[in-house]
């Protein structure tokens, strides 16, 4: 079942707990017999959820605290009906004003073990405005790597531990799957350093053993020489519409995920900005649109009307399970595997650094933290301006360096 399909509630029954399987991203399927029970869906677990708002105060006066979701257990674990049962016990206690989070018996970070931990950092990254996505991702990261973990207490994962963990992970996942795995590990680890009550009774973070891997590949670039004969093969895809995405793409250095996420109703031409709500650091962002990227834009919205009308994103595609309209799950070519995704951003970077924009500004381009900014500011007049302008010069040095001058003097090319 896709992502997308998991916005349609629907009657959880154990014969389609045990159909559901995992999607290119975890995905979370609303019981409507119990308003607020969920079941979530990752590449390795399904596990019952309950979500609901926490109000306090009398009638008429209440306020909202904040909404509060449960782990009640995995599909292995319960049944529907023991999760309905569970899900109603918390549901209640939320409508009593209690945080079931909160208990008093609610375990000290001494004592916690690593499925609590997990959880409390789940919970950091949704008090930070971290996207559910990314919080999913984690989690899931977790299970795939860590679940015979999950009972053991925190103060009882050794260095010796991670450290061979994290080399079994890099032989049978890769660098990135290690690497990644055990930077959240110690950022979970830490926030139980922070709250501990005790800070004797915890050892020092055991990820500090770990010799994390060279990550080199993943910043490759297209080099000058090859962007002509690069242009020419993305041209010449099969589909115009994928064309134009991987087009965007190099010219906008946006993370692939989002890319292909675009909403129609984003895209601001007038304004010259494509208008993403949430990115990853939770923040919203508002893309720069050069004069080529207005051409590659308006050329994307024509096929897609064509192509998929009444989609709602810039880039769709068709779920190849139900035929219904989704946004577009694949963002790399089998023609081009090594050349498509995330190489298109790094590429952009390394343009920009090749032109002497100035490093603070190639960072918001491409919506990373700078230190002392908040992203928010991208929105404020003057600062847009300057970030549209080297937008503008770093569009013009990629057509240059794709032997695409005309468009720089006579328009847009097509």
């Amino acid at each position: 079942m896709p992502a997308q399909e998991a916005l349609k509630p629907t009657k959880l029954t154990e014969a389609l707990v045990r159909s559901l399987e995992p999607a290119d991203k975890p995905y979370t399927v609303r019981d409507t017999a119990v308003k607020g029970l969920m079941l979530a869906v990752n590449k390795r677990s399904k596990s019952y959820k309950v979500q609901r708002d926490l109000w306090v105060g009398d009638h008429g006066r209440r306020r909202l605290i904040k909404t509060v979701r449960r782990t009640l257990g995995t599909a292995d674990q319960l049944t529907v009906k023991d999760a309905r049962r569970e899900a109603m016990k918390v549901i209640a206690a939320i409508q009593d004003g209690v945080d079931p989070n909160d208990s008093g018996n609610k375990p000290r970070a001494e004592s916690w073990t690593l499925e609590h931990m997990y959880e409390e950092y789940a919970a950091d990254m949704r008090a930070r405005d971290c996207s559910e996505e990314n919080i999913q991702n984690v989690l899931a990261r977790k299970e795939r790597h860590l679940k015979d973990w999950s009972s053991y207490l925190i103060a009882d994962i050794k260095r010796t531990m991670c450290r061979e963990r994290h080399k079994k992970i890099t032989t049978q996942n890769g660098k990135v799957s290690a690497n990644q795995t055990f930077r959240e590990f110690r950022a979970a680890y830490n926030i139980a350093l922070r709250v501990a009550d005790d800070p004797d009774a915890l050892p020092d973070n055991p990820v500090k053993a770990v010799t994390f891997n060279k990550e080199r590949g993943s910043e490759r670039v297209i080099m000058p020489d090859d962007l002509p004969h690069w242009w020419e093969r993305v041209a010449e895809l099969r589909n115009p519409l994928r064309s134009t995405m991987h087009e965007l793409g190099i010219f906008s250095g946006l993370r692939p995920r989002y890319l292909v996420s675009i909403e129609r109703e984003w895209v601001h031409l007038e304004e010259r900005a494509i208008l993403i709500p949430k990115m990853k650091a939770g923040r919203s962002f508002a893309l720069p649109l050069s004069t080529h990227m207005v051409s590659i834009a308006k050329r994307a919205l024509e096929l897609s009307d064509m192509m998929y009308p009444r989609a709602k994103w810039l880039y769709p595609s068709r779920s190849s399970k139900t035929g219904a309209l989704i946004a577009t799950q694949v963002w790399k070519e089998r023609s081009l595997p090594s050349e498509t995704g995330h190489i298109l951003r790094h590429t952009h970077r390394t343009v920009a650094q090749r032109i002497k924009v100035d490093p603070i500004n190639r960072r918001l381009l491409l919506d990373q933290t700078v230190q002392g900014i908040d992203g928010v500011y991208v929105h404020e007049k003057a600062l847009f301006d300057k970030l549209l302008s080297d937008q503008e010069l770093i569009s013009a040095e990629i057509l240059r360096l794709m032997g695409r001058m005309e468009a720089t003097e006579n328009g847009p090319s097509d």
